[in-house]
């Protein structure tokens, strides 16, 4: 958690500092004209306040906590749910001080508009817009950490520890029984080359399976169970988040940036714009997505619908405990999954 912020901040400072450069080279070279106003406020602008992907997060979130005070998931202790109560108290609050930074903005240009109409001491007047909206930048940031310290990681507690306690344990699972697992799918490629990245990527794309449905990236028969937690778990999806698609990129942009950005280190970090993505998600909701799913008859192997998404954060204490294997006439397919779990002396899960 840290780092998370460290890193928000870290990128916040840099944006803000090139943005007052710009605004200081144009003030140097004349001295901030009237005709400079719509150049000046577009620069101001260039780092937007309107962050749809942490509405997104928002919103979705608020389902995630109003799913279980109003009974619609059930399983949790009535701890679990005065908990989830206060929590939803705190987020009601800090849903109202996001909206309030992007109408500040709005209410403050219309006034430097009409001040900058007046024709007098206009460097002063941009400086005081930029120095505000340097303020609102801070204290969304502020909002945003609060948000993780008193919702987000509270209540993922609560839900992650129902993953847990619901998901099968390979010791426990007997071939033909109701099971819930969840599961890196390996597909085209060796032994060698599985193991490789297994650990050499940051992050490691994994599905939730059941008996009920089975669908898998590229509709892979073989691969790795995994045991999710609070530490490990970064996102969950109901449909392909495509974390193995745009997972690092090396610069970040104003135009680009969200608070939602998630760093797995000093120069990656991982984007996602999917709808339905959330920290906090109910494994029933996914269950149910993917029942749907299922009974569309989809087999997309590109996989955006055909299956689910968990992202772990793929660092030491993140090791598969299991082998499964499909029911499949692939004979290649087999002999993988038995040599993964041979070499691995993990149990090798036919499903």
């Amino acid at each position: 958690m840290y780092f998370n912020t460290m890193f928000q901040q870290t990128i916040i400072y840099s944006l803000l500092y090139e943005r007052r450069k710009k605004i200081d080279e144009i003030a140097c070279f004349n001295n901030i004209q009237l005709q400079d106003f719509d150049t000046l406020t577009a620069i101001i602008n260039s780092i937007e306040l309107d962050d749809l992907n942490l509405e997104r997060k928002l919103e979705q979130t608020e389902l995630n906590i109003v799913a279980i005070l109003d009974g619609t998931v059930r399983g949790f202790t009535n701890d679990d749910v005065n908990s989830v109560k206060k929590i939803h108290e705190y987020f009601k609050i800090k849903k109202e001080q996001f909206s309030f930074f992007k109408k500040d903005r709005l209410e403050r240009e219309l006034r430097l508009k009409n001040e900058f109409s007046c024709n007098h001491d206009l460097a002063r007047k941009i400086i005081h817009h930029l120095n505000s909206d340097d303020k609102d930048f801070v204290a969304r940031y502020n909002a945003y950490v609060n948000f993780h310290y008193d919702i987000e990681e509270p209540l993922a507690e609560i839900t992650l520890r129902k993953w847990e306690n619901q998901l099968t344990k390979p010791d426990e699972y007997h071939q033909g029984c109701k099971f819930k697992f969840l599961v890196h799918a390996i597909g085209g490629t060796d032994t060698e080359t599985a193991l490789q990245n297994a650990k050499s990527h940051p992050i490691i794309s994994t599905s939730l399976i059941t008996d009920e449905f089975q669908g898998t990236y590229r509709n892979s028969k073989f691969g790795f169970v995994y045991q999710p937690n609070l530490k490990n778990v970064l996102l969950i999806s109901s449909s392909d988040c495509y974390a193995n698609d745009l997972p690092f990129c090396q610069s970040i942009s104003a135009e680009f940036f969200s608070l939602t950005d998630i760093p797995l280190g000093p120069d990656k970090y991982l984007q996602y714009n999917a709808i339905k993505t959330c920290k906090t998600m109910h494994i029933e909701e996914i269950e149910n997505d993917s029942k749907r799913t299922q009974k569309c008859g989809i087999e997309d192997v590109k996989g955006t619908d055909a299956y689910n998404e968990v992202v772990l954060l793929n660092d030491p204490s993140t090791n598969p405990i299991a082998v499964f294997l499909l029911k499949t006439e692939n004979e290649w397919s087999v002999s993988q999954a038995n040599e993964l779990s041979t070499r691995l002396k993990l149990p090798l899960l036919r499903i």
